[in-house]
């Protein structure tokens, strides 16, 4: 995992050079927000909640325990971060989707890969909170795979 201080939405440093468990550490100063990126292998299912669209209902019903299981925290907007150790065999993109469902991933070769505002009410260390996200299930990639990579 990597934290960086965002201002104004943007990061202010070269963000996908940053090494690996690079956390930002202090107070966050005034007008300014933390993110984080996950680590390679790790996934963040952004689900958004804006502009009269809610990403929550395009989860299946049947996946819905796997996403109250795993580790997450609110938005500012009432949507939701998600996330999960990724355990599929596809290459998973750093990408959007049409459901109002954003997909974050790790870096790798040639990627910096995504990142979300970390929620303020939890530490800064974001390792912290590793043994609580939950591998994803064969029908959780499925789902996955089908939405961010065959977006039929």
């Amino acid at each position: 995992m990597r934290s960086f201080l965002l201002k104004n939405g943007t990061p202010i440093c070269p963000w996908g050079s940053i090494k690996e468990n690079t956390l930002y550490k202090g107070r966050i100063p005034d007008g300014y927000d933390l993110a984080v990126t996950p680590s390679p292998g790790y996934i963040i299912v952004d689900v958004d909640n804006k502009n009269g669209k809610n990403g929550s209902k395009n989860i299946p019903v049947e996946l819905q325990k796997e996403f109250d299981e795993t580790f997450s925290y609110p938005t500012k907007n009432g949507g939701f971060h998600y996330w999960f150790k990724y355990t599929g065999k596809e290459t998973l993109p750093n990408t959007t989707s049409k459901l109002s469902i954003d997909l974050r991933v790790g870096p790798r070769e040639g990627n910096a890969g995504g990142y979300v505002k970390w929620h303020p009410r939890h530490e800064l260390d974001v390792r912290d909170y590793v043994d609580k996200m939950n591998p994803t299930s064969d029908k959780l990639n499925e789902w996955l795979e089908n939405i961010f990579i065959y977006k039929s």
